[in-house]
């Protein structure tokens, strides 16, 4: 997993609002950045990163087991892709390809369009089929949906947005 390195590879990114259907796609793309930071830079301080964002927006139960659910999506995209993974930094407007497929693919997950979903997975990690990312895709449904209401511009106080 390596993030660009060069002007180009940053000058036609699309940007983090208009790729994510809902906060919590945001939040989900956050925690991504961070564990995939924190597997290339072996550094603990990203991990607690993810935790502690998803925390403080969902709650200690509930950002736990959202961190869960997306960190299950990360290690099956690292055992069932072979090639490199570009990604932001956290806090980064601007989303990479790679990123893009990978909010793809939990959006199709989140519609419950299994035989796209398993399509699209196995377009992201280069095999005939992903099992591992699918079945994490399709457990991490539920707590994604349960977040996108609880983090819903409505329902949050004051309308307060991630992006």
């Amino acid at each position: 997993m390596d993030a660009p390195q060069t002007l180009s590879d940053r000058a036609a990114l699309q940007r983090v609002v208009d790729v994510c259907g809902d906060e919590a796609e945001i939040l989900a793309l956050a925690v991504a950045r961070f564990v995939a930071a924190g597997y290339m830079t072996s550094d603990v301080a990203c991990w607690n990163a993810a935790f502690d964002g998803a925390e403080q927006l969902l709650g200690p139960a509930e950002g736990c087991r959202f961190v869960a659910c997306v960190v299950a999506i990360i290690r099956a995209l690292r055992v069932e892709r072979e090639e490199d993974w570009s990604f932001m930094p956290a806090s980064c407007c601007r989303v990479t390809g790679h990123e893009c497929a990978l909010v793809n693919l939990i959006n199709r997950g989140r519609k419950r369009l299994w035989a796209d979903l398993e399509e699209a997975a196995a377009e992201i990690t280069g095999r005939d089929t992903a099992p591992r990312l699918v079945a994490a895709v399709r457990a991490a449904v539920d707590p994604l949906d349960a977040a996108a209401e609880r983090l819903a511009p409505t329902s949050c106080r004051g309308g307060v947005v991630l992006h």
